[in-house]
């Protein structure tokens, strides 16, 4: 069974990047749910509250993919966090860029 006896001792830590990434892709993907769970509580005419939410998950998204990327450049830590906030972020970003440029019209 040495499938299970793998064991990682080391002093290494995960990149503050990747941390502060990761939680500012779960804060966006919050407050996407949140504006659309708004957005059916009212029928659709949530108007500046739900576009309020959509930004602020946009801004948070932005910035979290830019901080996980800034993040691989630390040496000697551990990058999973990094991998996993840039992707959420990104991710995030790229699906309310979509969501505003249909929103605007085009």
């Amino acid at each position: 069974m040495k499938l299970f006896n793998r064991y990682k001792f080391s002093d290494k830590s995960q990149t503050l990047g990747g941390v502060i990434s990761t939680l500012m892709g779960i804060a966006s993907l919050c407050c996407l749910v949140y504006g659309v769970y708004m957005s059916f509580t009212k029928g659709g005419a949530a108007g500046l509250e739900v576009g309020g939410f959509g930004l602020l998950a946009l801004m948070l998204s932005v910035i979290g993919t830019v901080m996980g990327l800034l993040s691989f450049k630390e040496d000697n830590k551990f990058y999973t966090l990094s991998k996993i906030g840039s992707l959420l972020c990104g991710i995030l970003t790229i699906f309310m860029i979509s969501v505003l440029i249909m929103g605007l019209g085009f």
